[in-house]
C-alpha cells in the first residue's frame, strides 16, 4: 500500500515538475527521520537533532494543529502564501482548502528527504496536483526568483511552520529573508522606473554631444592588472578608514563613487577614478566647488548634465545599460560595459576588477547606519543634515528620522555586534554576497557583515610597493585615447542625420498610437456592453492587430519609446494591480489594461518626439 501511494505521489509531481520529481527520487532516505502515528492515525516525521526527536507535526491532530496555527490569518485577504516549511503539508493543505482560485501558495522545504518520507507515508496528490501549488525544495536564489516571478506585487503573507523551523531554523530565517528581498527589489524596481525612466531617457538626449565625443572606459579595461584598489564608498564609518586609503594612495588604484570623492579630496587624497551613474542633480552637487583635478572621472550617459559643467577635469563614458537606447553606440562605438546592482558602489567594484585589480579592497561601504548616522561626514549629504535641521530639530534627529524612513533591520556587524540597516541596503548586501568572489575583501571599519565576502581590518592588509606609478599609466592611457575632435565629426553628423529622420518618423507613429486608443477604448465599451456586438468587436480586434503590425515596423522608435514606458510594462508584465481595474470583469480588465498601455505609448512617443529635437540640436552645437 505504502509503495502504491509512493508511486502516485511521485507521478502526480512528474506531471507539473520533472525537476523536482528526479529530486524526490533519488534522495537517499533520511537517516534522522523516523515516522510515529499521530493519536487520531495520521503520519508524523520525527527528526533526531542533538539528541532529541522533534515532531514536526503534532502527535495528536496534525490537521486540528494546522487549523490552530493559521487561525489567525485571514486567508482569503491574500494572494501569495509564502510556506517556509512543507514537512507532511498538512499546514498547505489546509491554506489550499480555504485559499482564494486565483492564489499562489509558494510552499519551500529545505529536505529533499523530508518530501520522499511525505511521499511514502501520505496521499498528497490532490495537494501537489492543484495548479495553485508550487513546491520547492532547498531552492537557490534563481529557483526562489522564477518561482516569484510575476507574483511581487501580490497581497504576500509568509507563513512560518513552527516544526519545520525547529529543525533548521537559521535555513528557513535566511530563507524568508532571500523571499522578502526579492520583493523589495521589485518594489524598488517599479517605483525607481516610475521616477527615473524619463530622467534617464532626458539626461542621455542631453549628454548626447559628450557622449559622442569623449572617450570609452574600455580603454583602462585590464591596464591595471595584478594592482590592488580600494574602492572608496560613503559609509559612516569612512573617517576611520582615512589613513588606511592615505598610507596606500600609491600602491594601490583608488575608485571613489561620486558621494566620496570631496571627502577624499579634502583629506588631501586624489582619487584615480571617481564613478558617477545617479541621474539626479544632487548627485552632480557632490562635484561643486572642485578644483580643477587629474581624477578621472567616470561617468554614465544617464547622469545629469551639469556634471559635464561642474568638474573641469578627465572624463571616460560608460556604455549605454539600456538596450532600447543603445543604438546610439553603432554610431560612436562601444564605450565598454558595467555591472549594475542599484547603487554606485557596485559600480565602482565592478570597475575595478575590469581594471583587472587585485585584491579589490572596499572602505566605506557600511550599508548601515553606523553609530546612528546614514552618511560620511564631510560628505554632501552629510553637509545637508545641517541646513534641514534647528535649535529643536537636531543632527541625531535627522538622522533617527532617515533610520526610520524604511523598517530598521537588524544585522550582524564587522566589528559591533550588531547594526541597523533596511531594506534597500540589503538589496545591496544580498548583491555583493552573492558575488562570492575570492579577489574582494570589506576593509570597511564597521557596519554589515556581508555573506560570502572576507572580511579584513586595515592593519591586516598590505601592499608591497610595485614600482609602478599609477598616475602615470593613467595619464598615458587617457593621452592615446583622448577626447576625439576631427575624427568624430563624420560620425556625429551621421548620428545626427539618423535622429532628425527619426524626428519625422515619430509624426507618423503618433498617427498610429492615437488610432489604438482610440480603438482600444472602442474595445473596452463593447467589452462592456450587456449585449455585445461580435461583428463589432472582430472589426476593431483586427484594426487593434494592424496598429501593433505598424508599431512594430518602427524598429529604433519603438525601442526609444519603449524605454520611456518602462514603468507601463512592468506595471503588466509584473501583474500589478491597477486603480481601474476595481470592479471589473476579466474580460474588461484585459480591455483596460491594452488601454493603459496604448495610452502610455502615446505619451512616451510624445516625449520622445521632444527627446529627439533635443538630440538634434545638442549634436548640431
Amino acid at each position: 500500500m505504502q509503495n502504491s501511494i509512493f508511486q502516485n505521489n511521485l507521478e502526480a509531481i512528474k506531471k507539473k515538475n520533472n525537476d523536482l520529481y528526479k529530486r524526490i527520487k533519488s534522495a537517499p532516505g533520511e537517516t534522522l527521520v523516523t515516522i510515529e502515528q499521530s493519536k487520531t492515525g495520521l503520519p508524523v516525521p520525527l527528526f533526531e537533532k542533538n539528541g532529541k526527536n522533534i515532531a514536526i507535526h503534532s502527535r495528536f491532530d496534525p490537521e486540528k494543529e494546522a487549523e490552530r496555527m493559521l487561525k489567525d490569518i485571514a486567508i482569503d485577504g491574500y494572494d501569495l502564501f509564502v510556506v517556509l516549511g512543507f514537512g507532511f503539508g498538512y499546514h498547505v493543505d489546509y491554506i489550499r482548502q480555504q485559499a482564494p482560485q486565483n492564489a499562489t501558495i509558494l510552499a519551500l522545504e529545505a529536505y529533499p528527504s523530508i518530501l520522499r518520507e511525505a511521499c511514502a507515508n501520505r496521499d498528497i496528490t490532490e495537494l501537489v496536483a492543484d495548479p495553485r501549488v508550487v513546491l520547492l525544495v532547498d531552492p537557490d536564489d534563481d529557483a526562489l526568483a522564477t518561482a516569484m516571478k510575476a507574483r511581487s506585487s501580490y497581497r504576500t503573507v509568509f507563513v512560518t511552520h513552527r516544526g519545520s523551523h525547529q529543525v533548521h531554523p537559521d535555513y528557513y530565517n535566511n530563507l524568508q529573508r532571500v523571499a522578502k528581498s526579492y520583493i523589495s527589489v521589485k518594489e524598488v524596481n517599479i517605483a525607481t522606473l516610475a521616477k527615473f525612466e524619463r530622467t534617464w531617457a532626458a539626461n542621455i538626449a542631453r549628454n548626447i554631444g559628450v557622449f559622442s565625443r569623449y572617450p570609452g572606459v574600455q580603454n583602462y579595461y585590464q591596464q591595471f592588472a595584478g594592482i590592488p584598489a580600494i574602492v572608496v564608498s560613503a559609509g559612516p564609518s569612512l573617517d576611520k578608514s582615512i589613513p588606511f586609503i592615505k598610507e596606500n594612495m600609491d600602491r594601490a588604484v583608488i575608485v571613489a563613487v561620486d558621494t566620496s570623492f570631496q571627502v577624499l579630496r579634502r583629506h588631501g587624497i586624489e582619487p584615480h577614478f571617481c564613478v558617477t551613474v545617479d541621474p539626479q542633480v544632487v548627485n552632480a552637487r557632490y562635484f561643486e566647488g572642485t578644483e580643477k583635478g587629474n581624477t578621472v572621472v567616470v561617468a554614465d550617459p544617464t547622469v545629469h548634465p551639469s556634471v559635464f559643467r561642474l568638474y573641469s577635469g578627465r572624463f571616460v563614458l560608460t556604455g549605454i545599460a539600456f538596450e532600447m537606447m543603445q543604438w546610439i553606440e553603432e554610431f560612436t562605438g562601444k564605450k565598454g560595459e558595467l555591472r549594475y546592482g542599484g547603487s554606485v558602489s557596485t559600480n565602482a567594484y565592478d570597475f575595478a576588477t575590469r581594471l583587472g585589480c587585485s585584491p579589490v579592497v572596499m572602505v566605506g561601504q557600511d550599508l548601515s547606519f553606523t553609530g546612528g548616522y546614514a552618511h560620511a561626514r564631510g560628505s554632501y549629504l552629510d553637509e545637508q543634515v545641517f541646513l534641514k535641521v534647528n535649535r529643536i530639530y537636531t543632527p541625531q534627529m535627522f538622522n533617527r528620522s532617515q533610520l526610520q524612513a524604511l523598517a530598521p533591520i537588524e544585522v550582524k556587524g564587522i566589528r559591533s555586534p550588531v547594526v541597523y540597516t533596511n531594506r534597500k541596503m540589503m538589496i545591496f548586501l544580498n548583491w555583493f554576497g552573492k558575488l562570492k568572489d575570492d579577489n574582494l575583501v570589506n576593509a570597511t571599519w564597521d557596519g554589515a557583515r556581508i555573506e560570502h565576502v572576507k572580511h579584513q581590518s586595515h592593519d591586516s592588509i598590505s601592499f608591497p610597493s610595485n614600482g609602478i606609478s599609477i598616475w602615470e599609466r593613467l595619464d598615458t592611457i587617457y593621452g592615446k585615447c583622448g577626447v576625439r575632435h576631427s575624427d568624430s565629426l563624420t560620425m556625429r553628423q551621421d548620428l545626427y542625420d539618423c535622429c532628425r529622420n527619426m524626428e519625422k518618423e515619430i509624426e507618423s507613429l503618433l498617427d498610429v498610437c492615437d488610432s489604438a486608443v482610440y480603438h482600444t477604448e472602442k474595445l473596452k465599451k463593447l467589452v462592456g456592453s450587456e449585449h455585445r456586438d461580435q461583428g463589432k468587436m472582430s472589426y476593431t480586434l483586427s484594426k487593434l492587430d494592424e496598429m501593433d503590425k505598424r508599431i512594430e515596423a518602427y524598429t529604433r522608435l519603438k525601442d526609444m519609446v519603449g524605454f520611456t514606458i518602462q514603468r507601463v510594462i512592468h506595471t503588466i508584465t509584473e501583474g500589478y494591480e491597477l486603480k481601474e481595474d476595481e470592479g471589473l470583469s476579466e474580460h474588461e480588465k484585459i480591455a483596460q489594461r491594452s488601454l493603459f498601455f496604448y495610452r502610455g505609448l502615446l505619451d512616451g512617443s510624445i516625449f520622445n518626439k521632444k527627446m529627439l529635437q533635443k538630440m538634434c540640436t545638442m549634436l548640431s552645437d
